[in-house]
C-alpha cells in the first residue's frame, strides 16, 4: 500500500511499467515477474482483478460500464469479496502489462497545481493465486491406490493499493468537481487510517462510527497476513 502527498510518487512506485528502463519497474511489475517464476501452468492459476475506489463507488477498471460494483461480505467467515468485478487470467508477463496498462488509461486524474496528473481514486490491484494438489487414498499396498481424493486446493491473495494522494487544498487550487473529490479522498484517508488505529488497539468499537466501506476496510485488513506501507514524503518544504 502506497500512502502519500499527491504528487510524491506512489504510481510510479507501485505502477511504473519500466518499458523505458526495466530498471524503473513499480512493484506491481516485480511481483507478478516473482509469482509467474514460482508457479507451474500445469497446476497452478493467476487471476487478476483491478478496481477503483472513487468517490465511495468501486469501479471496474478493466470494465468502465461496471462502475458500481457491490462489496459482499460472508456472514460467517468474514471474508469480502467483489463478485460483480472482471477476473482475467494471467499465464504471461506481457498479457499483465497490457492489463496494467488498459487498467491505468480507465483510472480517473486531474491537473491541480501539485500534480499535473493527480489520482482521483484508490487504485487496487488483485491478485489471486490457486495451486491444486493431487492427493490419494491408499489401500494398504504402498505401491498401490484405492482412489484418488479431490485436488487439494491452497489459495494466496495479493493485493496492492496505490491510494490517491493527501492534498490541502489551499495549495492544490482544487475547485469545483475536483474539489469534491480532494474532499472524498481526504475522508476515505482518515477512515483508513481509523481503520488502522482499531485494529492497532484492538477497538473493534470504532466500526460503528464508519461507513460501509470503510468496515469493509476494516474487515479486509484484520485478514492480512503482512501488510507493507510505502510512505511516501514531500521534501518541498513550497
Amino acid at each position: 500500500m502506497a500512502y502519500g502527498q499527491t504528487g510524491t510518487g506512489k504510481t510510479y512506485t507501485l505502477g511504473q511499467l519500466g518499458e523505458e528502463d526495466v530498471a524503473d519497474r513499480g512493484i506491481m511489475v516485480r511481483a507478478m515477474e516473482d509469482i509467474l517464476a514460482q508457479v507451474s501452468l500445469e497446476t497452478d492459476s493467476i487471476s487478476v482483478s483491478y478496481l477503483q475506489l472513487y468517490m465511495e463507488t468501486v469501479q471496474d477498471l478493466l470494465d468502465p460500464a461496471n462502475d458500481n460494483i457491490a462489496i459482499v461480505e460472508d456472514p460467517k467467515s468474514g471474508d469480502v469479496s467483489l463478485p460483480g468485478a472482471t477476473l482475467v487470467e494471467i499465464r504471461d508477463q506481457l498479457s499483465f502489462l497490457e492489463l496494467l496498462q488498459l487498467g491505468e488509461a480507465h483510472r480517473f486524474a486531474a491537473n491541480t497545481k501539485l500534480n499535473t496528473e493527480s489520482s482521483r481514486s484508490h487504485a487496487i490491484l488483485m491478485v489471486h493465486v490457486r495451486r491444486s494438489l493431487k492427493t490419494s487414498e491408499s489401500n494398504g499396498n504402498s505401491h498401490m491406490t484405492k482412489s484418488l481424493k479431490p485436488p487439494l486446493v491452497r489459495k494466496g491473495k495479493l493485493v496492492v493499493v496505490d491510494l490517491a494522494g493527501s492534498e490541502r487544498i489551499s495549495k492544490s487550487g482544487s475547485e469545483g468537481h475536483t474539489l469534491e473529490e480532494a474532499k472524498s479522498i481526504n475522508l476515505s484517508l482518515s477512515a483508513l487510517g481509523k481503520c488502522i488505529n482499531a485494529l492497532a488497539e484492538n477497538s473493534s468499537h470504532v466500526l460503528t462510527e464508519l461507513g460501509i466501506l470503510e468496515n469493509n476496510q476494516y474487515h479486509t485488513l484484520s485478514q492480512v497476513e503482512l501488510l507493507f506501507l510505502a510512505c511516501h514524503l514531500n521534501t518541498n518544504s513550497k
